[in-house]
């Protein structure tokens, strides 16, 4: 037993002395700010919660006073459109939740300017108006938009980098 448990610590030193990293483990692209003042219209709605929610597990600390960045959210916008028919008697439908974000400094310097960030998805409707058809639909919804959240929180991560890569920049000319 002692020799099975001394060749497994063997062979995953040998794996972690080589660089081997599990997948998912590697740092995200970009960074996020410390501390953010979050400025919606409606700061109760669900996309909003989620948002902070995703961005409190990055460690950002999300904060009411002046003095720190402030990310401007704009409520997202739902858009449902049929595609087409499709032979087994539905409507091939695209629903897709788009919204805006930017970021500005204690002053109200832009730092990230507006960025428009859109997810879609598309499914087929069979045109049935039941209870199930609808929770199936809403159930789509919440997908899409746990897919919004994941995407603005990227999209942040990367834009605010470059604002800083450039603050820098500028700093040194």
């Amino acid at each position: 037993m002692n020799r099975r448990v001394f060749i497994a610590l063997s062979g995953l030193t040998v794996l972690a002395g080589c660089g081997f990293q599990l997948r998912g483990t590697e740092d995200p692209l970009g960074q996020l700010p410390k501390s953010l003042r979050i400025k919606a219209t409606d700061p109760y709605s669900s996309i909003v919660r989620k948002i902070t929610r995703e961005l409190t597990h990055h460690g950002v600390q999300i904060v009411s006073t002046t003095s720190a960045p402030a990310l401007n959210l704009t409520l997202p916008k739902v858009a449902q459109r049929v595609l087409g028919p499709v032979s087994s008697g539905g409507d091939q439908t695209e629903l897709a939740l788009e919204m805006t974000y930017s970021l500005s400094d204690q002053i109200r310097i832009s730092m990230v300017p507006e960025t428009e960030v859109r997810v879609t998805l598309i499914y087929i409707d069979s045109n049935a108006a039941t209870s199930a058809e609808h929770q199936s639909v809403a159930q789509l919804r919440r997908s899409l938009e746990d897919s919004l959240v994941q995407q603005i929180v990227t999209s942040l991560r990367v834009r605010y980098e470059q604002a800083v890569e450039q603050t820098k920049k500028s700093k040194t000319n």
